[in-house]
């Protein structure tokens, strides 16, 4: 129950609930090349890169204050929550954000074992 991985499901939600005492996303610190998906502790939270998104400018790259997330037991669903912006000149450069996953390691000691899953929201209405 180590393992921590990716993917993809789809909702039919759009919002999904976020807390913000417990656990929250946040625009890396580090390094925007930094390996994804390794724990590292400082005092009474964990952080977790969960990738570097890239894409064009037009609202394809998320950022950390739109991304929405529940825990469920050993669950983190959350969603990017990115929008195109449809009159948005795609051909104007590259955009880039990593992002990390911050949790409150007194209310879930079990972190380490916490699976994450991306909820698409393709296909909606």
């Amino acid at each position: 129950m180590l393992t921590v991985n990716f993917s993809n499901t789809f909702s039919q939600s759009r919002q999904i609930e976020k807390d913000k005492g417990d656990f929250y996303f946040e625009k890396s610190k580090g390094n925007w090349n930094e390996k994804s998906m390794i724990w590292k502790l400082s005092a009474d939270r964990a952080t977790i890169r969960l990738g570097y998104f890239r894409g064009d400018c037009c609202g394809s790259v998320p950022t950390s204050e739109q991304i929405t997330a529940k825990i469920n037991l050993d669950t983190v669903f959350y969603n990017l929550n990115t929008t195109r912006h449809p009159d948005c000149r795609t051909e104007i450069g590259l955009c880039g954000s990593a992002i990390d996953f911050v949790i409150d390691t007194k209310k879930y000691p079990n972190y380490k074992n916490m699976v994450f899953h991306n909820i698409a929201t393709k296909g909606i209405k």
